[in-house]
């Protein structure tokens, strides 16, 4: 098992990595957003918020098929798949050689063109929010912004403990409630937008979606 350095520095800018919202430290500040993490919603608000939590806490399983918008305009597809607490698995549709995965312990990136694999916490990932077996907005993810318009909220968060990741923006379906999207806004300025379709919330899923497999033993699976 490895966790590589290079990839710790590196995985705000993998355009792979920043669809699970930003998932390791970075050193460039990002402007203001110390500033506002003391946002305080409004009783209109903070009923929206509760309504999000309930929504997102009620979510065992999760599957929908998504589209990434890289800060270069290109798009990728794949499934998303979800299981709390603690998994997620992001199966990128070929040509595109990643495979994103937590199992519950770790966070996975796999390169199957590279034939490799590298290892992040978890708990290190802003990834948990989601992932934790109840959703807040009140420790280590925390709300920074709020908009509520045409019929669309959007919540814009960000890990108390590491504002200089960024923040990322939750957008939701206001009637019925359902996550739509979210937007990664890195340090470095760039946005990288997830948007899913075809979700489906409480199915049955395999639980060898969770499971890593190293790259070399995938393919001598295969043959």
């Amino acid at each position: 098992m490895r966790v590589n350095a290079k990839f710790l520095r590196a995985i705000t800018n993998n355009v792979a990595a920043a669809a699970v919202m930003g998932l390791c430290l970075v050193t460039a500040p990002t402007a203001g957003i110390a500033n506002q993490i003391s946002y305080q919603p409004n009783e209109v608000e903070t009923a929206h918020v509760s309504r999000i939590k309930s929504y997102l806490n009620r979510i065992s399983t999760m599957q929908a098929r998504f589209i990434q918008t890289n800060p270069d305009g290109k798009t990728w597809e794949g499934t998303l798949s979800i299981k709390r607490p603690g998994k997620f698995r992001f199966e990128y549709d070929p040509p595109v050689p990643h495979t994103l995965i937590s199992n519950g312990t770790w966070f996975i990136h796999v390169d199957r063109e590279l034939k490799e694999s590298n290892f992040l916490p978890l708990s290190r990932t802003p990834a948990r929010f989601l992932l934790a077996k109840q959703v807040r907005f009140d420790k280590e993810v925390k709300l920074i912004g709020f908009r509520h318009k045409a019929g669309l909220i959007h919540l814009r968060i960000v890990n108390t403990e590491h504002p200089d990741l960024g923040y990322v923006t939750l957008t939701f379906n206001e009637r019925p409630l359902a996550l739509l999207q979210w937007r990664m806004h890195n340090a470095l300025n760039q946005d990288t937008l997830i948007t899913l379709q075809n979700t489906r919330i409480g199915l049955r899923l395999n639980s060898e979606l969770f499971k890593f497999v190293e790259p070399q033993q995938e393919d001598q699976d295969q043959d």
